[in-house]
């Protein structure tokens, strides 16, 4: 249950032998915690390596999703199209919560792609003491993806939803979707693109500060496939530019080789080389 009363939904892995490390996941924009193929990968080798992972559902899961208010007949209807970034540290809030009381003593907070940024964006807020590592999975920059696939729709969006934002119309879908597939509201589409966005962690088009992951002193894990589609200038020199920002010393980069975004064919070694990295951060 979140501090505003949604009821969120995930899914608790835990190895035959008790353990207090557990893998926090955090989906990408539309997901959940059961579609992608490497979340299966993950299960099995993190628990085969003794440690628990829970795949847990945001507000933002899917592209359009109803959620019951607590123990009332009231229904939110929130998903992807109606997330406000920022509502993230209400979810993952709740969900450390949970896996505090259930007795995880070291947590390790995992985001793919767009909840790569929520991840980094929680803890440059509440850098909690039971978070003791960090692993960005495919880290988006979505602002200067959607510049870089097409400036004029991008423009076009931006000047929809703030003309309907500002009519009191946010909860209307804009009239074009995001990449040809998102639907998103107005109010969300300005929350995330407009000029006081909170959501723009990873700057690498617009060679920004990176200032929310620069204040992260826990070890980071950092990776894309060889074969992204969100890379802005390529996957090598996009991980590059986020290594720069990594203070711990323990933290590392990794490109796995002819892997895409969801790293089909590639899962089981991406979990492997997670669950080795994370069993020497905690030796």
């Amino acid at each position: 249950m979140t501090g505003d009363g949604l009821r969120l939904a995930g899914l608790l892995f835990e190895p035959d032998i008790k353990t207090k490390t557990v893998i926090l996941h955090l989906h990408g924009r539309a997901g959940n915690f059961y579609s992608n193929t490497f979340l299966d990968a993950m299960i099995d080798g993190y628990t085969k390596a003794g440690l628990a992972f829970l795949g847990v559902n945001t507000r933002g899961h899917d592209q359009i999703a109803d959620f019951r208010v607590g123990k009332t007949q009231q229904i939110r209807r929130i998903g992807q199209a109606f997330d406000i970034f920022g509502d993230c540290l209400l979810d993952i809030t709740a969900w450390l919560d949970f896996l505090k009381d259930s007795g995880y003593e070291r947590i390790i907070l995992q985001g793919h792609s767009h909840g790569a940024a929520k991840a980094v964006y929680f803890l440059s807020k509440f850098p909690r003491p039971e978070i003791i590592a960090l692993v960005l999975a495919s880290p988006a920059d979505a602002a200067g993806l959607l510049k870089k696939t097409d400036q004029l729709s991008f423009d076009r969006d931006l000047a929809e939803a703030n003309e309907l934002v500002a009519h009191g119309l946010g909860s209307q879908l804009l009239a074009h979707k995001i990449r040809d597939w998102y639907y998103v509201s107005a109010k969300g589409f300005a929350d995330e693109f407009g000029k006081n966005s909170k959501a723009n962690i990873f700057p690498i088009s617009g060679n920004g500060e990176f200032k929310e992951l620069a204040d992260i002193k826990i070890p980071v894990l950092a990776f894309y496939g060889s074969k992204e589609d969100i890379a802005i200038l390529s996957p090598q020199d996009d991980l590059e530019i986020i290594g720069k920002h990594l203070g711990n010393p323990k933290s590392k980069k990794l490109i796995v080789s002819g892997a895409d975004h969801t790293y089909l064919g590639h899962e089981d070694g991406i979990a492997n080389e997670i669950a080795t990295w994370i069993k020497e951060i905690i030796r």
